[in-house]
């Protein structure tokens, strides 16, 4: 009542500024009532707030809009973020994931009626001020995703005796632990993951009985685990792993954790076999033991697990087969394995799961079949058993319940066809068999796929020819190398407008280039080496500035390289080796600065290799098998007077009857003349090759005085011969 008279009082004053000057009476009375105002608690929360905002809000943060000074005594309560209780004051702050790049003011200590402060992803950096300490009434605290850093003042929670939730993951903190926390009798949730945090675990943290969540993973923490930790009762989340570096392995006492529903401890440098007490954890949900050195069999205790619905032991040293004893794990939708040293065959009993959605095996020794039954369940999304020793062929029904993803089977011994189904299969995203022993002709399906990002089917020995029809807007790379498939690439391939990777390089294909491929705006690498590609090259391909890669090596293309090809400013490699490629060689390549590999070698090129600009990068060998071609140090260049072509393609004319006429009779001048020593004063020439019904003859065209006629058939030969076929 009197804070409300008081504000009553201060606002006809403020209205009555303008008919009265502020003499030193009615100044002081002003003051007096504010300080009354302010040394309350309603005006003082705003005061406070605003000084809070000051700090918080950094030279290049924003945020925090609504927090405007005031005469309103309860206008904070309205402020973005803050709960006030009935006398106004402040028991709750919640400003997160804003870009406010400050820091929390000492200030804080003053909202000593708090129950929930949470300053989330807000990029605040700075310590935290030791004068959070009054906040006693905090049960919820969180200062998570930002960049405090420092030694983490555990004396600031000696008095928050009703603290619950103690959330800094995410920061710069370092040093040890802070064992000041052992004293919080109510605490249940202790995130300090994601920090640097040095140390041993303090074994005075299974005190905390309370605790139901401990996040202690991200840091650079050391030592071993705890054993002690097994008492603590009431914890359902563990989480320890990930860039700490613990000495020895998994202690047995971690059994006795009976309401634990979530260990993690991957990527902690564990060794040492996966303790069979684990089995104890009945209603353990998730499993995660990946990326150690764990060593030994995977216990057949784990089959007691029956709630358990992910188990990842990836990347560890695990030998032996698969318990069979695991079929009891009813609840388990993922299974990971892969780089272990895993042996035997995959039990039938993995098709059975009936919650089975990924299976990864990748990189073990396991042998036999995939289960016939896999994917019967209508469940399965993501199977990949790469680099084992599996034969046999793919299951059917992979794709039965239409949810199928990633489907990698690549470097065993598979074989038979590709199941029609799979054709049929729109969820799919990735499939990736390569290095197998799979035939047949690829289904039509597969090559229209709505949402398929990846096709590489290589080094296996599939027929047939590419269907007509091919589109996916998702599709980015596609590799068909290594087959036998054979026939045209189909104009529609220029449908696939993300495509970024085509590879269909050591097959039988034929025909022309389509030059719809070159529409493609995304596209990076074109390998189609070894095939039997006829025509010359699109001259779209100039268009195609995406282009970092072109290997057409080791086909028939015909025709000169397009002039444009320099408009490819980011391509690196250019393979067009061993075609029947004429002309002359672009002296745009030479200002093409990204060209580092350039192999021109075995083709009819002639006249002089371009020089200067990126073409000093160029050997020797880049254009071998050229025999018209002369390098830069050549200072004559017969080829490039007439580029006659090896490969039979004329781009002379016919000689002319005077010509043939003019030969023959320097043929015939040539038989009844004297030696050169007897009859010629002075001889100079230079050498023509003629070919005559398949006959060559080398001419010497003569400068011989006593030869009469000789100079008119000198010239005749100079303006002729050189750019004749017969």
């Amino acid at each position: 009542m009197v804070i409300t008279s008081i504000y009553s009082i201060l606002v006809i004053l403020y209205k009555m500024r303008s008919f009265f000057t502020c003499n030193r009476l009615h100044c002081t009375l002003i003051i007096f009532l504010f300080s009354v105002c302010f040394s309350t608690s309603r005006c003082g929360d705003l005061e406070v707030l605003l000084k809070l905002k000051s700090s918080m809000i950094g030279p290049k943060g924003s945020g925090m809009d609504d927090w405007k000074p005031s005469l309103s005594p309860t206008a904070h309560c309205s402020f973005s973020g803050i709960t006030c209780d009935q006398d106004s004051r402040v028991i709750s702050l919640n400003v997160s994931h804003t870009p406010l790049i400050g820091f929390i003011s000492p200030e804080i200590g003053l909202l000593n009626k708090l129950v929930s402060l949470t300053l989330a992803a807000d990029s605040l950096t700075g310590m935290l001020p030791m004068e959070m300490a009054n906040l006693t009434s905090l049960k919820v605290l969180n200062v998570s995703n930002n960049v405090f850093y420092g030694n983490f003042p555990g004396e600031i929670a000696l008095r928050m005796t009703e603290l619950e939730i103690l959330d800094a993951y995410n920061n710069n903190f370092s040093g040890p632990l802070p064992t000041e926390l052992v004293n919080l009798k109510n605490l249940k949730h202790l995130c300090l993951g994601g920090n640097y945090f040095s140390g041993p675990i303090p074994d005075s943290y299974s005190e905390i009985q309370s605790l139901e969540f401990l996040g202690l993973n991200g840091n650079s923490l050391t030592g071993k685990i705890p054993a002690r930790l097994g008492r603590l009762k009431n914890l359902k989340k563990l989480f320890v792993g990930y860039y700490n570096a613990f000495e020895e392995g998994i202690p047995e006492e971690l059994g006795s954790l009976s309401s634990l529903q979530r260990l993690d401890m991957a990527s902690c440098n564990l060794t040492g076999e996966i303790p069979k007490s684990l089995g104890l954890l009945k209603n353990l949900e998730a499993l995660f033991l990946q990326i150690n050195q764990l060593t030994g069999n995977i216990p057949s205790e784990l089959s007691d697990l029956v709630n358990l619905e992910t188990l990842d032991f990836s990347v560890n040293k695990l030998t032996g087969e698969i318990p069979e004893s695991l079929s009891q794990l009813t609840n388990i939708s993922l299974i990971n394995l892969f780089r272990n040293k895993l042996s035997g065959g995959i039990p039938a009993f993995i098709g059975d799961l009936p919650n089975i959605e990924v299976f990864q095996i990748w990189e073990n020794n396991f042998t036999s079949e995939l289960p016939n039954n896999l994917g019967q369940n209508g469940k399965l999304e993501d199977l990949d058993v790469t680099s084992n020793q599996l034969t046999g062929q793919i299951p059917r029904d992979l794709c039965k319940g239409g949810k199928l993803k990633t489907l990698i089977l690549m470097d065993n011994f598979f074989s038979g066809p590709i199941p029609e189904e799979l054709g049929a299969c729109k969820s799919l995203l990735k499939v990736r068999i390569q290095k197998n022993l799979f035939n047949g002709t690829i289904p039509a399906g597969i090559f229209n796929l709505p949402l398929v990002q990846i096709i590489e089917v290589s080094n296996n020995n599939f027929s047939g020819e590419l269907p007509s029809n091919i589109s996916g807007d998702s599709l980015g790379i596609l590799d068909l190398s290594n087959n036998k498939i054979t026939g045209k690439i189909p104009p529609s391939i220029g449908n696939l407008k993300s495509l970024q990777t085509l590879v269909l390089g050591r097959n039988t294909f034929q025909g022309e280039i389509p030059s719809e491929i070159f529409d493609i705006d995304t596209l990076s690498k074109i390998n189609i080496t070894s095939n039997n590609f006829s025509g010359e090259i699109p001259t779209s391909i100039s268009r195609c500035t995406s282009l970092s890669s072109i290997d057409f090596s080791q086909n028939s293309l015909s025709g000169e390289i397009p002039e444009d090809i320099g408009s490819l400013k980011i391509l690196s490699t250019l393979n067009l080796a061993h075609n029947r490629l004429i002309g002359h060689v672009p002296n745009e390549i030479c200002s093409m600065t990204g060209l580092v590999i350039l192999n021109l070698s075995y083709n009819s090129f002639v006249g002089r290799i371009p020089s200067g600009g990126q073409c000093f990068l160029f050997k020797d060998s880049s254009f071998t098998g050229n025999p018209n071609l002369c390098t830069p140090s050549i200072v004559s260049c017969p080829a490039m007077l007439d580029p006659l072509q090896d490969s039979g393609q004329t781009r002379g004319k016919f000689c002319s009857p005077v010509f043939v006429v003019a030969v023959a009779a320097l043929a015939t001048v040539l038989l009844l003349v004297p030696s050169r020593s007897q009859t010629c004063h002075e001889c100079e020439g230079s050498v023509g090759i003629i070919h005559l019904e398949k006959t060559t003859l080398e001419l010497t065209d003569v400068n011989c005085s006593l030869i009469p006629g000789s100079r008119e058939l000198q010239e005749n030969i100079h303006q002729d011969s050189l750019s004749c076929q017969m």
